[in-house]
């Protein structure tokens, strides 16, 4: 049998049970790509039910008809034989390739080479053995971490409910850490935190210091650290720009349920405040929780400090000073109008 004979339809025709007849009605290509079929079809806007006005394109998997050009079935099943073989002596085995495309997400990137012994037939049993073992000798320390700590990425990013694009980003920065050997002397876990604060950050859902710290088992200044490392050594994180504050203030006003006119009186607040030098060596979640605190105030929805506290995972005194130095700020601001 010829390579020419392994890929010819009628090879498929009869390893499939189908005539010659059937095979030149349900395997007619073209070279573009689009086959003209013979089927039954009617169009609900021309009313044409001529089989051979109608075009069937393999690309988008659509009917359309010729006459007016609308699209009468969709998400067709390609049909077609697979274009690769590996077996020219038995037509009827198919070994296309099928399966989910790689992902960085696993370690081995989802292409995961295992042997089990007890599916091989009795004279391959004792090889498989043998294979199954040199297999997990093999396995590198290097690869052997890699998997743990990506396990313990996703472990963290499911326990704080982020996003997938968190997840992926949280692993391609720690794949770069990798590549860069940045995890010599340092935790795996200090590591871990390190990365899915830095994919928060680049994302847009900024999470501080200490929610990483509570999701991990992690003090917030090794993740601090870990993170000036990171930043330091790989090129495409030294242009991130810091967390803007009104990312935090729109995350922490859902979850205080305050008003629309709360939200944009608290914006407000915070341009004033950051307007008069208030970021200056100053923790951005403190001086939200003020500004939220003082249009909570001015806008007759309470919500105490203590409630505020809470939910921004800070301390009341931070909120009272924060406070303090927004409304001199304020008072300063009017002043300055007032005079122009």
């Amino acid at each position: 049998m010829t390579d020419e004979d392994i890929y010819s339809e009628a090879m498929w025709a009869e390893a499939r049970g189908q005539t010659e007849d059937n095979l030149e009605q349900t395997l007619e290509i073209t070279e573009d790509t689009v086959r003209h079929v013979p089927q039954n079809h009617s169009c609900g806007e021309c009313g044409n039910n001529t089989p051979a006005d109608f075009t069937t394109d393999l690309e988008r998997g659509e009917v359309s008809c010729n006459e007016c050009g609308s699209v009468v079935e969709e998400n067709l099943i390609d049909q077609s034989a697979p274009t690769r073989r590996f077996d020219k002596d038995n037509p009827s085995v198919d070994n296309a390739h099928y399966g989910a495309p790689t992902s960085n997400l696993y370690a081995d990137k989802g292409l995961r080479t295992t042997f089990n012994p007890m599916e091989a037939q009795g004279k391959d049993r004792h090889k498989s053995f043998i294979l199954k073992r040199i297999n997990q000798q093999t396995v590198t320390n290097k690869e052997r971490n890699l998997a743990v700590a990506l396990r313990d990425i996703e472990r963290v990013v499911s326990r704080g409910g982020l996003t997938k694009t968190v997840h992926q980003e949280a692993v391609n920065v720690y794949r770069d850490a990798v590549d860069k050997q940045l995890i010599r002397g340092r935790s795996i876990e200090g590591m871990v935190a390190a990365s899915i604060y830095t994919s928060c950050r680049m994302v847009g859902v900024p999470r501080s210091l200490d929610e990483i710290a509570d999701l991990t088992r992690t003090g917030r200044k090794e993740i601090a650290r870990n993170y000036n490392t990171l930043k330091k050594n790989i090129h495409r994180l030294k242009k991130m720009r810091p967390a803007s504050p009104e990312e935090y203030l729109e995350r922490y006003t859902n979850n205080l349920n305050l008003s629309i006119k709360v939200r944009s009186r608290s914006s407000e607040l915070l341009r004033i405040c950051f307007n008069g030098g208030m970021s200056q060596g100053r923790n951005p979640i403190g001086v939200v929780a003020a500004c939220i605190y003082i249009a909570c105030v001015e806008c007759g929805e309470r919500r105490t400090q203590r409630q505020i506290a809470r939910e921004l995972e800070i301390t009341e005194v931070t909120i009272r000073n924060r406070y303090k130095e927004a409304m001199e700020i304020m008072d300063r601001d009017k002043d300055e109008s007032k005079q122009a």
